[in-house]
């Protein structure tokens, strides 16, 4: 499994931590690359890719938006096909902070390779404090509380994080 994660202040590498640990819980091999570090050879290696942001004004950091153009020749090749994908995000002031359209456009870049899509089960671990229907979801900013990630954002990364290794298991399983 690979982690692609663009954190500007570092929030977001909290959050892949904690979703590499559920990963590798689940008994997957886990190995994190920051988006500008991220090679296409990563991701042909990956049998799930989860892609994890900072959000800034509803979009993705740079690094993020960077490292999809310079993985634009996989797109071509059809390189990614069939693979799972997923997404987490860290957002900033008050409700979801641009979080969902965020993880909306990490999950288009996703689809747009062929890649499978695993959401966030609502179901899962601190789902309603830390999540969304498109993944974790960290509050860092928040109007009224603690910044985060908080322990419950962290706990809810770490549950999608051994969800997703767990359906690449039985992904891999059915394709043998």
């Amino acid at each position: 499994m690979l982690i692609v994660v663009a954190s500007a202040t570092g929030k977001t590498d909290r959050l892949a931590e904690a979703v590499a640990a559920g990963a590798r819980e689940a008994g997957a091999e886990v190995v994190t690359r920051r988006a500008q570090e991220a090679t296409a050879e990563d991701l042909i290696a990956a049998d799930a890719i989860i892609l994890g942001s900072g959000v800034h004004m509803g979009g993705v950091e740079s690094s993020m938006s960077a490292f999809f153009e310079r993985m634009a020749p996989l797109w071509l090749q059809g390189s990614l096909v069939g693979k799972l994908g997923a997404a987490f995000v860290s957002a900033g002031l008050g409700g979801r902070g641009g979080a969902e359209l965020a993880l909306l456009s990490l999950h288009a870049n996703l689809a747009e390779h062929g890649m499978l899509l695993v959401s966030m089960p609502s179901r899962l671990a601190q789902f309603a404090a830390g999540g969304s229907h498109w993944g974790p979801v960290a509050r860092s900013s928040p109007r009224d509380g603690e910044a985060g990630p908080t322990s419950a954002h962290l706990r809810a990364a770490r549950a999608h994080g051994e969800y997703v290794a767990q359906c690449a298991a039985r992904w891999n399983r059915s394709d043998a």
